[in-house]
């Protein structure tokens, strides 16, 4: 019974440490592309232009969170690989 429970044990473990890496990259992603709404809103009520940069700064932080997402997952792959 005892050797059962720390075999579980030890596969819970082992995908935890294969899925690890992965867990953070959506919220990464959404915390890029928030973080670019507010500066886009602080910038538009700092010159009073009020849609602009909130819709340039986001646009900006959807590409930006995308490609880092991407980067970070094919890193990932290849040390995976390696």
């Amino acid at each position: 019974m005892k050797s059962k429970f720390i075999n579980n044990q030890r596969k819970f473990i082992e995908s935890y440490k294969k899925i690890g890496p992965y867990l953070g990259l959506g919220t990464q992603l959404a915390a890029t592309v928030i973080l670019m709404v507010f500066l886009g809103i602080w910038v538009d009520r700092q010159f009073s232009t009020y849609p602009i940069f909130i819709i340039s700064f986001s646009v900006f932080g959807m590409f930006a969170g995308i490609y880092n997402f991407i980067r970070s997952v094919t890193k990932l792959s290849d040390k995976k690989k390696e």
